[in-house]
């Protein structure tokens, strides 16, 4: 499902900076031979694969810029074929000669699917292979369908594999440690933006980001499945670029606003030039904090997940971008469009949301004593104050955009959103149950015919209180991945 850049951008004025328009989750199809042992298959270190990804008129192109040698596989040995089918795409290495499935992963990348002609740089990873293997790109083509748009053949001993040192200099500082890589979810806090002079900024910086993070469920129940490191890579100047300013910043991972034509969407430039320099601590997933105020961010499922450091609504930002990085989630939010189609086609990937709320995602939330607004089993809806959000949430969109055609300053801007989000969780909580678990309709763009848990959620609307059911389990799903 994707976005005009009109409406992604009316989307992101509502104050979700989402770059990842994530799709929710399936079953995959399972290979003949699964290998789930990594026993004499990989070897110390990851392979990096630096992909470059091409849309044209419909069709779906990855080619192999660079093999990479990266010294750290931070993930789990064991059964590394049952990763999460979460994911529009997924990487996965098969033995060359037998044909075994050896490792998968489900990833997303930052282009719209249904653009005409856009590409990207985007970067996976695998433990290091000991012999020979094939690494296939697999685009799904249906709920559960995959079909293959790109294979590698790879050797350990290639001589296209680059062993070489990264190039940037960077600095660790451990701010959190709880076990082994191996064992736990592993973050590596990166800054844009920050010159030498502002090494202690950036700490800060990270340590605050942190906070934020551990300082919501389920995130702060399992704070102990957690190592962060702080990864310091100075930029030449402060800042980040902004064309909606005016200002151009040379940086060292070319964070600049305005990524697929929304103003706020917040995005690295050079994701190879995040990944060179995160190579320097363990790391399963990435946030690069930009040094800079004006509210942005975005993400992509297995991508880094990036934030304004010092907007006022850097915790928001950071959680709400995390989460889609992380956890595959998909925005639950939208704007209202009363000429717009309901949403058709094949159930999201996304965990968060569903298109067919009696096939029961996430039903073992539902308290039995729940009353839905419809008793069909097949359509077990649940009420909420949509129109009236509706009718409250066009006019905010209204007013906003007056005050961006005004050149409104950031701190009015930051103004009216704090007040904005007082208003909306007013709002929401006049719902008779606000927390209670349902299938309340409008998410991922979509008035109609989509569906999410929870009347709020940070995935939903500005506040940075709480995930909903349906969000808070897959966090603790893909937690449990890592360390289990």
């Amino acid at each position: 499902m994707t976005f005009s850049p009109r409406r992604r951008g009316a989307l992101i004025y509502a104050g979700a900076a989402g770059l990842s328009l994530i799709l929710p989750a399936c079953r995959q199809s399972e290979p003949e031979k699964p290998a789930q042992s990594a026993g004499g298959v990989f070897a110390e270190g990851a392979l990096r694969l630096d992909l470059r990804q091409l849309l044209r008129d419909g069709t779906d192109e990855f080619r192999l810029e660079r093999l990479r040698f990266e010294p750290r596989w931070p993930g789990r040995s064991q059964r590394l074929a049952d990763a999460s089918d979460w994911g529009d795409y997924r990487l996965a290495v098969y033995d060359a000669s037998r044909g075994e499935l050896l490792f998968r992963q489900g990833f997303d990348t930052g282009l719209d699917p249904g653009a005409r002609a856009a590409t990207t740089v985007l970067s996976v990873r695998v433990p290091f292979p000991r012999r020979p293997v094939h690494a296939a790109v697999e685009k799904r083509r249906g709920q559960y369908a995959y079909e293959a748009v790109a294979t590698f053949p790879i050797a350990a001993g290639l001589a296209e594999i680059d062993p070489a040192p990264p190039p940037l200099a960077t600095h660790v500082e451990v701010l959190a440690e709880s076990g082994a890589p191996a064992e736990k979810v592993d973050i590596a806090i990166l800054g844009d933006g920050y010159r030498e002079a502002e090494y202690s900024k950036f700490v800060g910086d990270a340590r605050r980001a942190a906070g934020y993070l551990f300082s919501i469920e389920p995130f702060a129940a399992r704070a102990g499945d957690f190592n962060v490191y702080a990864v310091f890579t100075a930029s030449a100047e402060s800042g980040v670029t902004d064309p909606y300013l005016g200002v151009k910043k040379d940086t060292v991972f070319r964070c600049a606003y305005g990524s697929g034509g929304a103003e706020r969407t917040l995005a690295a430039g050079d994701p190879v030039a995040v990944r060179e320099a995160a190579a320097a601590a363990a790391y399963d997933c990435l946030l690069v904090l930009g040094n800079t105020r004006r509210y942005g961010g975005s993400a992509h499922f297995g991508g880094p997940a990036v934030a304004a450091a010092d907007s006022a609504a850097a915790r928001y930002l950071v959680l709400h971008e995390f989460a889609h990085a992380f956890a595959g989630l998909a925005d639950e939010y939208y704007v209202p469009d009363a000429g717009r189609a309901p949403f058709h086609g094949p159930e999201p990937w996304h965990p968060n949301i569903t298109a067919s709320p009696g096939a029961g995602k996430w039903r073992d939330l539902v308290r039995p004593d729940a009353q839905p607004a419809s008793r069909s089993p097949d359509r077990p809806l649940s009420r909420w104050n949509k129109q009236e959000y509706e009718r409250y949430f066009v006019d905010y969109l209204r007013r906003y955009e007056r005050l961006r055609e005004q050149g409104a300053d950031e701190p009015v801007i930051e103004k009216f959103l704090d007040t904005e989000r007082g208003r909306q969780g007013t709002l929401l909580k006049k719902n008779a149950e606000p927390r209670q678990v349902g299938y309340y309709e409008g998410a991922h763009g979509h008035a109609r015919g989509i569906y999410r848990s929870e009347p709020d959620c940070i995935m939903f609307s500005l506040q940075a209180d709480y995930f909903c059911a349906a969000c808070s389990a897959a966090i603790e799903r893909m937690i449990d991945w890592h360390c289990k």
